[in-house]
């Protein structure tokens, strides 16, 4: 898959982000208004994409690369925790190394890596891009959600409150025992889950409207934690995917999400908490950003060489 390709389909989805930057700008949409967004695109739309990827003709094969998929994706997420833990362990202030910790970790890879996923394998490749919306949920609930001040009780009951777990389980079972859904069931659920690309990145676009990008770009720290989720985690990511018995399409769909900024959960999780919000926004919105073109970069590297 080449650069340009990969470029087009980018830059397709960032004009969805620009409108929904502008739409902020210019005041249609307020911060209840994007909430509401977020809400159905998590709660309806994303669950929908995910049971429509699963409806597949069951094969042995595709069971056994899903597993081998489910097992690379588990086993990435602790060996990146341990290296944004060691390469962020001497920045001075708490709240901006918890913030580069998490960034480097967790990506965007529902609002962004499920569109671009569709965008460039199809369904087949959606199929590999839900297994690792699964590790993502899990550990995002449980590690990602204990970084921060607060109450850790209820860390269980975060990872299955998550409509993403539940739309996983349920296409799974579906998958598992043959079940296809009517025809009319299928395409309301592929309906809904067309809407994710332009929702999603209009509710991208709107949180940079408030970013101010001259402070931003001289600082240091935040382009440490771009190199890290952009560039370093991707090509390490590609490099360990190239010795993991998978088809191309399977290892290209596990290493979009992979590529992809840093999550918006972490700005979700700072206000949460209470913590510093101006250094994670930052962080979110200057990763998005140079994603336009690190994304193409990784995509076209790894089809060149695997």
């Amino acid at each position: 898959m080449t650069f340009g390709a990969t470029a087009e389909q980018v830059g397709l989805i960032f004009v969805f982000m620009l409108l929904g930057l502008l739409a902020a700008k210019r005041a249609w949409i307020n911060d209840d208004a994007v909430t509401g967004m977020t809400n159905i695109l998590l709660n309806f739309v994303v669950p929908c994409i995910i049971v429509t990827a699963f409806q597949h003709p069951y094969s042995t094969s595709q069971l056994r690369d899903m597993g081998v998929a489910a097992a690379f994706d588990l086993a990435a997420f602790p060996l990146t925790i341990g290296l944004a833990y060691v390469v962020f362990r001497r920045c001075a202030s708490l709240d901006q190394q918890r913030a580069l910790r998490f960034g480097s970790v967790y990506s965007n890879s529902m609002f962004i890596g499920f569109p671009l996923v569709l965008a460039l394998l199809g369904t087949d490749g959606l199929f590999f891009a839900v297994v690792y919306t699964l590790a993502f949920n899990i550990f995002v609930w449980s590690h990602g959600y204990a970084m921060f001040p607060g109450d850790g009780t209820k860390v269980l009951r975060r990872v299955f409150s998550s409509t993403a777990i539940w739309a996983i389980i349920i296409g799974l079972v579906l998958f598992l025992t043959r079940v296809q859904l009517p025809g009319i069931v299928n395409t309301g659920l592929g309906d809904l889950g067309a809407m994710t690309a332009p929702l999603s990145m209009i509710i991208v676009g709107a949180g940079l409207a408030k970013v101010s990008w001259g402070s931003l770009l001289r600082d240091r720290w935040l382009w440490a934690g771009v190199a890290m989720r952009n560039i370093a985690i991707p090509l390490l990511a590609m490099l360990a995917l190239w010795l993991i018995p998978l088809p191309t399409t399977a290892r290209l769909a596990t290493l979009v999400p992979m590529a992809c900024p840093t999550a918006a959960f972490l700005v979700l999780f700072s206000v949460r908490s209470r913590s510093e919000t101006e250094f994670p926004s930052s962080l979110v919105a200057l990763s998005t950003v140079v994603s336009i073109v690190t994304v193409p970069a990784i995509v076209a590297l790894a089809s060149a060489i695997w």
